[in-house]
């Protein structure tokens, strides 16, 4: 007997997001994600001054605007030839890393540890911690109380095999209470050198505008030292510990497993990446070409043609459906279904985000330390890098990107001059085209530009990490990146399908950035 699941919408991801499965035999045998808005940005752009693309775009997302901006800087600079200068790049690198790593403690402890902790095991606390005891009281207050969901947002959650262990359970809890101000701190970081946190806006094509002094240079060492100490204790054991108490879901959620990154983190020169571009496909590792890149909307609520294999700047257009038609669309079977188009890579399906920045770059063997790193890990858990597309291993290649940047952040800073200007002003190139590629937290993050005759913007686009990895199907009818994570998962109960969003937050989608 089929059963036909629906999540709507998905909890703790950013946007708005819903998935359709039918499980036969307790198996999904197939699935639809559904980017539930429509936003239009890009288009938006056109006809105003190149130089705007770099705030406006950072409006996409409150959660990843850095990544907007440095790839909208990376875009005109292309556009330039221009490279920023060695302090341009470090503060670049200060700015975006630190953003990088309050979003890797934002998705582990605020959006997934509660897909595997316990967090009914703060009931039972009898020890003297003031931040468990003031959790424990609260959640009974709240459990008394005649609220319609108490003690949110820990609860309701579906009913599941949570971790059974009570030392984990209160680490676990404890740490997030811990990583609240870290993150803040975090952002604090950003707001030294970007002037603001969330949409700096110091970000801008020829570097960094701000001015380091050695105050604010001993500033962020000060911050970046609690950091540096709760990523590579608290954080590192928790997600290690959950690693090897869900060890299954490094079978789980697996997908096509074809890989695409672009080159992340530059040196000061800008020539040298810490993370490598290329694509994984069935398990052979190749160069990045970034002219394999279209889009099909065959799928996508859109009317423009054509609606496939479409090359980034193509068109100037990105056309919705009517009201008529949109309802038309929802009750064919193999209508229209999401808002998010669907890239492909030489017509490949594939997945973008930390797993595909660790494994590209291992195969690409550009950093010794991500191949120690993967080496280490690999032997004491029993992995190959088969296991890295997976639930557990994304959780895993997340904590690989925060140790790594926190590497290179330390390096940058003790590097970085003060009292030196880090930025290079150059007019706006008039008919030019550029192409700005970096790594959100959520994986590959491209802005295309065109300016006209007057540097104004002719055409923009963007093709952003969640774009892959939720896309609908395409022209070939291939599934997209978690649509095909979702096929073939057994699950225990269709009415808590906890497996399905496990794997689907494993991903960490953001939905206002993939209708973009």
């Amino acid at each position: 007997m089929m059963t036909r699941c629906v999540v709507d919408p998905m909890t703790r991801i950013e946007g708005h997001l819903r998935f359709v499965t039918h499980i036969e035999n307790q198996v999904v045998i197939d699935a639809q994600c559904s980017a539930d808005m429509f936003r239009g940005i890009e288009k938006a752009l056109i006809g105003y001054d190149a130089r705007v693309a770099q705030q406006v775009t950072q409006r996409i997302c409150g959660v990843c605007p850095y990544g907007h901006a440095e790839a909208a800087a990376l875009a005109l600079e292309h556009a330039m030839n221009l490279r920023p200068n060695a302090n341009g790049q470090r503060l670049r690198n200060l700015i975006v890393g630190s953003y990088h790593l309050q979003d890797y403690l934002l998705h582990f402890y605020a959006l997934c540890a509660l897909d595997f902790i316990d967090i009914t095991a703060v009931l039972h606390y009898q020890g003297q911690d003031a931040g468990l005891l003031t959790v424990r009281d609260w959640v009974k207050q709240e459990m008394a109380s005649a609220k319609v969901f108490p003690a949110a947002p820990f609860l309701p959650r579906y009913e599941a095999a949570y971790c059974h262990d009570p030392t984990l359970n209160l680490s676990a809890i404890r740490h997030y209470l811990e990583a609240l101000p870290i993150m803040a701190t975090l952002h604090r970081m950003v707001a030294l050198f970007g002037a603001k946190a969330p949409h700096p806006v110091t970000i801008e094509a020829g570097g960094v505008t701000t001015i380091p002094s050695l105050d604010s240079i001993i500033q962020f060492r000060t911050w970046l030292i609690p950091v540096a100490a709760f990523i590579r204790g608290a954080f590192r054991d928790d997600v290690t510990a959950v690693a090897q108490a869900f060890r299954p879901y490094f079978a789980e959620g697996r997908g096509a497993g074809h890989l695409l990154s672009y080159p992340f983190f530059p040196d000061a020169t800008g020539a040298n990446h810490a993370f490598a571009g290329g694509a994984t496909l069935n398990g052979q590792y190749q160069p990045l070409d970034i002219n394999k890149i279209t889009e099909d909307s065959v799928r996508s609520y859109y009317s423009d043609q054509p609606d496939r294999h479409v090359k980034p700047l193509s068109s100037r257009h990105l056309t919705p459906i009517d009201w008529a038609q949109f309802n038309h669309e929802r009750a064919q079977p193999n209508g229209k279904y999401s808002w998010a188009r669907a890239p492909r890579y030489g017509g490949a399906v594939m997945e973008v985000g930390p797993v595909a920045r660790i494994v590209n770059t291992y195969h690409a063997g550009i950093n010794p330390a991500v191949t120690s790193l993967v080496n280490q890990y690999n032997q004491a858990l029993g992995l190959t890098l088969a296991d890295y597309p997976s639930v557990m291993g994304r959780h895993l290649a997340r904590l690989f990107n925060a140790l790594l940047i926190l590497d290179r952040l330390e390096q940058d800073l003790e590097a970085l001059v003060p009292d030196q200007l880090g930025f290079i002003e150059q007019p706006v190139p008039r008919n030019a085209q550029g192409v700005g590629l970096t790594e959100a937290t959520r994986g590959a993050l491209a802005h295309w530009i065109a300016t006209d005759d007057q540097g104004y913007i002719q055409n923009y686009e963007l093709i952003v990490p969640t774009t892959w990895n939720i896309s609908p199907r395409d022209a070939s009818n291939q599934p997209g990146a978690v649509e095909q994570m979702l096929i073939g998962t057994r699950i225990q109960n269709s009415a808590a399908p906890i497996e399905l969003t496990r794997i689907v937050r494993s991903t960490d989608p953001c939905i206002a950035c993939s209708v973009h």
